[in-house]
């Protein structure tokens, strides 16, 4: 926390996508926009020009913060997206979501206290980001984004060059689900998996929803598929576990 605010509690998908998303707002972005902002309080001459409000080292920092915040099942499966790992390996914490009549497994949902300051700090980044790409923000911000874009396009794979939009657009959207709006339907859910909160001493093995909370998990999850395909379309599997 960085102590100028209280944390808020927030409810979070056990979801691959949007998890791999939110490492790729570190790796390869934040970590550089880091490094750059550090050899300029150096001295050293051969640094990109950001624009005067924005510092690297505190937007990585806050990143950090918020990564640390995420409940042990969160960042287990942030480490490891696209790989399959044993149930055995799985860390302590992690539970099943199931459906009323236990027929289906949803992607779990936890509960998790961040700090709205590491939030904004983030926003305030990505506003920067945005501008820098619209051409206006007189620094050398759009040239950086596009190298890093660059450097880190997937090798072999055919596709437009990424002038940074892309890059940018991710980290939108992996920001975009700690964002999500605090309605009905998630206080609802909040009270469904209060047993994986944040200092609960005993997670069971699994939880079953009733018919309302379904209700409620299935306006939340739209929600989320909104934000991790940035509205293009519901992205039905985001409602289900996929391990």
């Amino acid at each position: 926390m960085t102590g100028d605010t209280e944390s808020r509690r927030v409810l979070l998908p056990d979801d691959e996508d949007w998890l791999a998303q939110l490492m790729g707002m570190e790796e390869p972005l934040l970590m550089q926009l880091a490094l750059n902002t550090r050899a300029a309080a150096a001295g050293d001459q051969d640094v990109w020009e950001m624009p005067a409000g924005l510092d690297g080292a505190a937007v990585h920092d806050a990143f950090g913060r918020l990564y640390q915040a995420l409940p042990a099942p969160l960042r287990h499966t942030a480490a490891n997206t696209g790989r399959s790992v044993p149930d055995r390996d799985r860390p302590a914490g992690t539970y099943t979501l199931r459906a009323p009549d236990g027929r289906y497994e949803y992607t779990p949902l936890y509960p998790a206290d961040v700090d709205p300051g590491d939030i904004a700090v983030l926003a305030a980044a990505l506003a920067h980001f945005r501008t820098a790409l619209q051409g206006t923000d007189g620094t050398e911000l759009a040239d950086f984004l596009q190298q890093i874009a660059d450097e880190w396009s997937e090798p072999g794979r055919h596709q437009e060059p990424d002038d940074g939009t892309r890059l940018v657009d991710s980290f939108a959207r992996g920001l975009a689900v700690l964002q999500l709006p605090r309605q009905h339907d998630t206080e609802q859910l909040l009270d469904a998996v209060a047993a994986a909160a944040p200092g609960s001493e005993t997670v069971p093995e699994q939880i079953v929803l009733t018919e309302t909370q379904n209700d409620a998990y299935q306006r939340f999850m739209t929600r989320v598929s909104a934000a991790v395909t940035d509205g293009r379309h519901d992205y039905a599997l985001h409602r289900f576990a996929t391990s």
